[in-house]
This record gives C-alpha cells, structure tokens and sequence, in this order.
C-alpha cells in the first residue's frame, strides 16, 4: 500500500489538474473556476503540496518564455536605429530643446560609451560647455569638438560646420 500511496503522490488528480489549467497568477480564483468548494483552503492545501508547486513553477516558466517571444516579436527596433536617434538627439540645437543642452550631452555621452569613445570626465565637458557662446554649443553638436579646443590640440583648422542635407 505505501507504494501505491507513493506512486499516486507523484502526479496530480483530476481536480488540481484543472487548477493548474485555469492559473492565470490567481491562485484562489482558479481553485473556484477548478470546482473546489473552499478556495482559499483549497488553495493553501496546493501551495503546500510539491508536485502541484514543481508544476506551477514550470507552467510559470512557460508563460514567461511565451511572453518574450511575443514581446521579441513586437519589438521592431535595431540597433541601427537606436545609434541614429541618440545621433539625432546629440545633434538638436539648443533652441530645439528650450535653452538647455542636457539631453544632447546625455545622448553624447551614451554614444561614447556605445562606440567605446573616452571621455576624460563630464564634469569637466560640463564646465566646458558653461564658458561657450550659443554658436559655439551649435557647432560642437554639429562636429564633436568646440572650434578653439580643436585648433589648441592640432585637430582641423578653419574647418566650418557643415549643412547637412536631409
């Protein structure tokens, strides 16, 4: 008799079955849908029994699983285009974003880290910034370097922004 006990412990009856179908993370509520006449017993008495909670974690797990390939299959954005729209972002002058700058340095420093580029540290891109006329903000937005700093380290000279053509 013990190993029939212990066989007929190892798989869930009828009514946990229909338990475990109807869970949709209302543990109680799918006791009622299952039939039981006491859910709320019924459903700490399942809690409690391993084979029932070894099945949940797995119809958990499967949900879960079926969820992100759903999600994966929604989400349409590459990386291509997350790159392009912080370009976007760094680029917008300051009268696109009402005086302030914080968002293109944001997006700056996001693509720094993105293509591995060192920053020595904001703070001091920070301070930089503060010391700079409008036009100089645009054409650091525009090129990635102030027009003093770039001539200073023997980078381009006389090199004025570029339109860009859209």
């Amino acid at each position: 008799m013990t190993e029939q006990k212990r066989k007929s412990s190892e798989f869930l009856n009828l009514m946990q079955m229909k338990v475990l179908f109807s869970w949709n993370g209302d543990l109680v509520n799918a006791a009622r849908t299952a039939g039981y006449k006491n859910p709320r017993a019924a459903a700490l008495k399942l809690m409690r029994n391993p084979v029932f909670t070894y099945n949940l974690q797995r119809k958990q797990e499967s949900m879960a699983e079926e969820s992100g390939k759903v999600l994966g299959q929604q989400l349409t954005v590459s990386r291509a285009e997350v790159i392009n729209r912080l370009w976007e972002l760094a680029r917008m002058s300051p009268t696109e974003t009402h005086g302030t700058i914080y968002g293109q340095i944001k997006a700056a420093e996001t693509l720094a880290y993105v293509f591995d580029i060192k920053i020595n540290r904001p703070a001091d891109l920070d301070r930089e910034v503060r010391e700079r006329t409008s036009a100089e903000i645009d054409f650091f937005v525009q090129n990635g370097y102030f027009p003093d700093s770039a001539m200073e380290s023997g980078g381009p000279k006389n090199q004025t922004p570029k339109s860009h053509e859209k």
